[in-house]
């Protein structure tokens, strides 16, 4: 009776694990929204080894045959796939809905990476092209979804490690792994996500931290510049250290005093929070 309980108990805890969405955790360390939708878990996928899944119509698909877990690489184990050997071509599929209440606002999807080149396609409509098998990047998909509405999204991933053309790090270039060269990464291997962003939201900052001035320097850059105002709160824990406000222009500057700033230093890992 205790065997089986036991037996029982981890089955159930695998359940539960495999249930949840994979590396479900903000993916940036930074410029953490509130409406977001982690798009990791199950996609349908296919290898396209013969480079005729375009001619054959795979951007506009509602579903390949196989079954892969991203963000996880085709090439591992916890993907659902495992397969070692050389990948030229792989397709994704899966379906994204779009909330409701994200009405009036730009929604953005995000890719950690993808290796090497994609392609992105909703509905079978050209989203956009990336090149570069290690850097994140988005696409503004406003245009090409509904409100309230499910889409087929579709992501062709591209490889010819081979060719010298792209960078390796420490894939090999033969088949099996071999001297401190290892099994290659295709496709799809870090978090996948949508998020929901005002039209004049901010897109980008560029902090300096001026510790011979004690401040910090805050450079926004916005999707769409606005009347609106910005505003920029600096805490030490729980405590407010400083706040300021300024237009909502690209040509603005925020600074912000920090009298004896808090260092970071390995001894004291300290790190401020930033809001704006």
């Amino acid at each position: 009776m205790k065997k089986t309980a036991i037996t029982l108990f981890f089955l159930l805890q695998a359940a539960c694990l495999f249930s949840q969405i994979p590396r479900p955790e903000y993916p940036r360390p930074q410029f953490e929204r509130t409406d977001w939708i982690n798009l990791n878990g199950e996609w349908t996928y296919t290898f396209d080894f013969g480079a005729s899944g375009l001619e054959r119509g795979y951007a506009g698909s509602k579903g390949f045959d196989g079954k892969i877990i991203v963000p996880f690489a085709p090439e591992s184990k916890l993907s659902g796939v495992g397969h070692t050997d050389f990948i030229g071509r792989i397709w994704y599929q899966r379906t994204i809905d779009i909330p409701a209440d994200w009405s009036g606002r730009n929604v953005m999807l995000n890719f950690g990476a993808v290796y090497y080149t994609s392609e992105v396609y909703v509905d079978g409509r050209f989203v956009g092209r990336h090149f570069g098998g290690s850097t994140s990047f988005s696409y503004d998909i406003t245009a090409f979804v509904k409100p309230g509405g499910s889409h087929s999204l579709v992501v062709f991933a591209t490889s010819d490690l081979r060719s010298g053309k792209q960078t390796a790090g420490k894939q090999s270039l033969q088949y099996a792994s071999h001297s401190c060269d290892y099994t290659r990464t295709t496709g799809i291997w870090q978090t996948v996500w949508m998020e929901a962003v005002a039209p004049e939201a901010l897109a980008r900052v560029q902090m300096t931290t001026d510790i011979d001035q004690q401040q910090l320097i805050v450079a926004p850059q916005f999707f769409r510049e606005s009347p609106n105002t910005l505003r920029v709160t600096l805490r030490d824990g729980g405590k407010v250290v400083g706040t300021r406000q300024v237009r909502a222009s690209n040509s603005s500057v925020v600074v912000i005093p920090v009298k004896k700033a808090r260092l970071w230093c390995p001894e004291d890992p300290f790190l401020y929070d930033l809001t704006y």
